[in-house]
């Protein structure tokens, strides 16, 4: 089972805001990496920690935008859970224009499993796991940009279709 994933290669300092990760399955994936959970969410305990990205809730995002945070600079971590409603690119926006790093979004089961993560192409969520509620999305299983063959949702239908039309075209 996997758990939160940083989105990019190399990992830095990165303070994941929830407790919905199992510490042992957490660490067994993490151990290596500098992650720490900080399960009350943001506090001198984290500030303290000097994050580099920061993995939480929208909701916790939305209340981290009316503070004066150190600046992030590496990544903004949007962590979901099944049937929550995603980023919008208004959202994906205002957290672009405060703290200046690429975005990314991930789907957590109920168990703190990785059900679905964005990669660094940012061309919908690459699906990690078969439990993850797929009704009323759009799945598209052409290969993504980063490299990574496995399907995504999230990804718009007009735009999976020019990408087919432009690979046939050629």
């Amino acid at each position: 089972m996997e758990a939160f994933e940083y989105p990019i290669a190399a990992v830095p300092r990165t303070a994941v805001l929830v407790p919905w990760f199992k510490s042992k399955a957490f660490a067994d994936v993490l151990r290596p990496r500098p992650v720490r959970i900080f399960r009350d969410g943001w506090g001198s305990d984290v500030a303290a920690f000097a994050p580099a990205a920061i993995a939480g809730t929208w909701e916790q995002w939305q209340a981290l935008l009316r503070v004066s945070l150190p600046s992030l600079t590496h990544a903004v971590i949007v962590l979901w859970r099944p049937g929550q409603e995603r980023l919008g690119e208004a959202d994906r926006d205002r957290l672009w224009d405060v703290f200046r790093v690429p975005v990314f979004e991930q789907v957590i089961g109920k168990s703190g499993e990785l059900l679905a993560s964005e990669c660094e192409a940012h061309d919908g969520l690459h699906l990690r796991s078969p439990r993850v509620p797929l009704e009323n999305e759009y799945v598209d299983a052409s290969p993504c940009p980063c490299g990574q063959k496995t399907s995504r949702i999230g990804c718009s239908q007009g735009t999976a279709m020019l990408k087919r039309i432009a690979a046939y075209a050629r």
